[in-house]
């Protein structure tokens, strides 16, 4: 008797597990720490993504930067083979024209200029003294004159 009620139970038991979902406990779950963590790995995967975005946008700028500054080097360098040449030109220009033999050539061509004949150079010897008095010329003696005519005509309305 006792087999068969076991066996009667067991077959109960069976029946009421059929019609009943099987439960299964699993630890965590869906919302626990697995949940969390497949967030952080999201989370980290994305700051990773962003930080190879970030240098690739940063090694980009920095070689545009590099090539803009390399243009300006060129463009500077070449202002300043210019500016060089442009120098070395003046520079000859100038010695060529400052030449003496040259500037005689000006002198005498141009402006029709002649040497000066020692016979037209005259030295003057001074006294003990080095003073030079320059006579006063035909403007100096009329404006004495008319400092002299003006102090009289002053003098004549005085009382």
């Amino acid at each position: 008797m006792a087999t068969s009620a076991a066996a009667s139970m067991n077959t109960a038991h069976r029946k009421q597990a059929a019609a009943e979902p099987r439960v299964r406990v699993v630890r965590g779950g869906r919302y626990g720490v697995s949940k969390a963590r497949q967030a952080a790995g999201t989370a980290g995967a994305v700051l990773v993504i962003a930080l190879f975005v970030g240098l690739i946008v940063s090694i980009v700028a920095s070689q545009a930067r590099i090539t803009q500054l390399s243009g300006e080097i060129d463009a500077a360098r070449r202002d300043l083979t210019n500016a060089q040449s442009y120098y070395d030109y003046l520079s000859s220009s100038m010695d060529s024209i400052t030449n003496r033999t040259s500037v005689q050539d000006v002198a005498e061509g141009r402006l029709g200029l002649v040497k000066a004949d020692p016979s037209q150079i005259t030295y003057i010897r001074l006294e003990d003294e080095s003073v030079i008095e320059k006579s006063a010329g035909s403007t100096g003696k009329l404006l004495e004159s008319l400092k002299a005519a003006a102090l009289s005509l002053i003098g004549s309305f005085d009382p």
